[in-house]
């Protein structure tokens, strides 16, 4: 009984994914299509990530060490 259980557990997404598509074939409802994801966009997360490298690049020509954990210099 633990095996059919662990079974059905297993293929249950699969179940799910073939009515779905089944029913955006069928009903042209739920209509998933490549063209819906644009990908012709700017993609402004590539300007992030440059910038937040140019901002890491900047600080170790300033000061070439990796800061380190911990609290150093003197404490009262």
């Amino acid at each position: 009984m633990t095996v059919a259980l662990a079974l059905i557990i297993l293929i249950s997404p699969f179940a799910v994914a073939a009515a779905v598509g089944w029913a955006a074939r069928r009903g042209n409802v739920l209509r998933f299509r490549l063209d819906l994801f644009g990908i012709d966009q700017p993609d402004y997360e590539t300007y992030r990530a440059g910038h937040d490298l140019d901002a890491i690049r900047s600080r170790f020509e300033h000061q070439p060490t990796w800061p380190s954990a911990g609290a150093l210099g003197e404490r009262r």
